[in-house]
């Protein structure tokens, strides 16, 4: 599909009076079960998410245009506290999954699935899923057992909409939609024996051509992928641009990456002539592509339409206005059902995640993650240690090998903005702080790794910086890279080494792998010590997900599985700080440091919280700098 122009500011200008049909696309994706405008990880009000203050937009959206379809991308089940209630046993039988009531409500007319929706395992989802009034299109997965579809490849709509001059039209319209095959890899405990999932570009063009072949007007594929680039190879994890560059496909929304689009450096939306929109992440907006349809001229292949016009948008939500809150209150009143079950969800998700763990004598947050080794990721280090030490209870042969944990700062600023951080205080740790520490249903993974494993491994979180001159004598430099997702960015408990910032790193922050030869990483070696060989063998405790190479992780992937669980690593947190006779005052390995470079300086962003751990700010030698425009607060650091 090409589009010739671009249209106007308004959907319905002067020029487009004429066209024959003109049809709003409305999407969301990755929702990871924000439904509320309410961090419960803070137990606060947060009206930057939920799909609650889409609702506002979505309605808005529908009445500017009344020819209006709205998709879901998927991972829309898990990643909240409310998806653990819902999916705990909470709920009072009979309600059905918060996200999917919702969803029903605001009349959603189809979706498709992401790869944490699989991260409970097939018979949850299912279950899950069962209520949903709209199609759940799924081209690339198939059951092991005799071959079916695990869900429908693709939907044909027929929907009676308005032209420009009134008339009803009906309108067949093709929606399909993907998941990354590297989930087979990231829920293996959940899908090995029962599920085949196949690349996604050959899936959606095959049923691409089955839509058209079946008379299908226009053709919406909904990827859960991000956009990756015009060089990704088909079978990849982010291929959303070479999906719009596919012949018969009319629009795509993408997701995955917790990214938006359009952006700056591509305004228009348009991939190949071709309008794509990614709309963030737990509701932060919603995508939008108004799309004008004409009449198919004689001879055009037997389409009775084609694009000719489109325009892509993006709406952040601003739930904070007291217009909006009403107006989301007064759409609530109208559906008294839905209502009672969301208020009772969030009832119940609060009280859930109250529950008291046990106690911290230190705060555990990640403001300074990335500039040296927390407490909150040495509690998480210790939990997997003393997981481990059950799992190779009657492992002998392995007992000799030294035990590296990794652990991430799940939430540490980045793409994720200034108040995306962890900050748990010293006192009474609850439920919801472990899973703010710990913010996914990953399984523990044990490896068997290489020294030159490990090495290659820590690269590419290396790449979590920009490169560093020493000689630069002008303003500071920024040090954070803040394209970089900071649960990328491994340490590794166990061991001792060095980032060299004056060194480009291997990969970019995506984990694209631009240059090869040394990286950044220096004096790799034991605590006691010895320098790491590259032939040495190495126990890593890690998860499912990071086990098989997801972010990027080819090294990861590469190492020997000695044995892996269905039990989350968020679990063994739990079970840890639940089990502690004394509250948790971890004592922080020194695993990672940033080269020194003869006393250059950089600019580090973090959160505005940061400054309330004035001890951390002066052991850290960090000066403050001024808040900048996204709301991050600027120290400067002296390397």
């Amino acid at each position: 599909m090409t589009v010739t122009g671009t249209l106007a500011a308004t959907l319905f200008d002067a020029a487009s009076r004429d066209a024959a049909l003109c049809v709003r696309v409305l999407a969301t994706s990755d929702l990871h079960a924000h439904l509320f405008p309410f961090n419960y990880f803070t137990d606060r009000r947060d009206d930057s998410v939920g799909l609650a203050n889409l609702a506002v937009l979505i309605e808005q959206a529908r009445t500017e245009c009344p020819n209006t379809l709205l998709f879901d991308n998927g991972d829309t089940l898990q990643g909240a506290p409310l998806a653990d209630a819902a999916l705990s046993g909470l709920m009072p039988q009979g309600d059905i999954h918060p996200m999917i009531a919702a969803m029903n409500a605001l009349g959603y007319d189809a979706a498709t699935l992401g790869n944490h929706d699989f991260d409970f395992g097939l018979d949850v989802l299912e279950r899950a899923l069962a209520p949903a009034r709209y199609p759940v299109v799924l081209a690339n997965a198939l059951r092991l057992n005799g071959g079916a579809t695990l869900f429908a490849r693709h939907a044909i709509l027929e929907r009676n909409l308005l032209d420009a001059g009134g008339a009803v039209r009906t309108l067949r319209i093709g929606v399909t939609g993907a998941t990354p095959p590297q989930v087979l890899r990231w829920a293996r405990i959940h899908l090995q024996g029962r599920l085949q999932v196949d690349a996604i570009l050959p899936s959606v063009q095959r049923e691409v051509a089955s839509m058209r072949a079946k008379g299908a007007d226009l053709v919406i594929v909904l990827a859960h992928s991000g956009l990756g680039s015009d060089h990704d190879v088909a079978e990849g994890e982010n291929v959303g641009r070479l999906l719009a560059r596919l012949d018969g496909v009319d629009a795509v929304i993408a997701g995955h990456t917790h990214r938006v689009f359009p952006r700056p450096t591509d305004p228009t939306g348009l991939v190949g002539g071709t309008p794509v929109v990614q709309p963030g992440f737990w509701g932060s907006h919603l995508g939008q592509i108004d799309l004008e349809l004409r009449a198919a001229p004689d001879g055009d292949t037997g389409r009775r339409w084609i694009v000719h016009d489109a325009r892509v948008r993006l709406t952040e939500v601003s739930g904070g206005n007291p217009e909006d809150r009403a107006v989301l209150r007064r759409r609530l009143q109208r559906l008294p059902v839905l209502r009672q079950q969301m208020v009772r969800g969030h009832r119940l998700t609060r009280a859930f995640s109250a529950r008291p763990l046990g106690q911290s004598a230190v705060p555990l947050e990640t403001y300074f993650s990335l500039l040296a080794p927390c407490a909150a990721t040495q509690v998480i280090a210790d939990a997997q240690r003393a997981a481990v030490a059950h799992l190779l209870a009657d492992r002998d042969d392995l007992a000799a090998l030294p035990l590296i944990s990794v652990t991430t700062p799940f939430k540490a600023g980045g793409r994720g903005g200034p108040d995306h951080y962890t900050d748990v205080p010293a006192g009474v740790v609850l439920l919801r702080h472990a899973a703010d520490l710990y913010a996914y249903a990953n399984g523990l993974t044990l490896l068997r790794a290489t020294g030159a494993q490990l090495r290659d491994w820590l690269e590419r979180s290396a790449s979590a910086f920009h490169r560093i001159d020493p000689a630069h004598s002008g303003p500071p430099q920024p040090l954070i890279d803040m394209a970089f997702a900071s649960y990328n960015f491994d340490r590794m408990d166990g061991l001792r080494y060095e980032i060299d910032l004056s060194q480009i790193a291997r990969t970019n922050a995506d984990g694209d792998v631009i240059r090869a030869g040394p990286g950044r990483i220096r004096n790799l070696r034991l605590p006691c010590g010895l320098p790491v060989r590259d032939d040495a063998s190495f126990l890593v405790a890690t998860s499912a997900y990071r086990a098989a190479g997801g972010g990027h992780f080819p090294a990861a992937q590469a190492c020997e599985t000695v044995c892996a669980t269905a039990d989350p690593v968020r679990s063994a947190l739990v079970d840890y700080i639940a089990a502690a006779r004394a509250p948790l005052d971890p004592v922080i390995e020194p695993s990672f440091r940033l080269t020194p470079l003869g006393g250059v300086q950089v600019v580090v962003q973090t959160g505005p919280g940061a400054a309330a751990h004035a001890d951390r700010l002066r052991a850290l030698g960090l000066v403050f700098d001024g808040t900048d425009a996204s709301g991050f607060e600027r120290y400067l650091l002296t390397l």
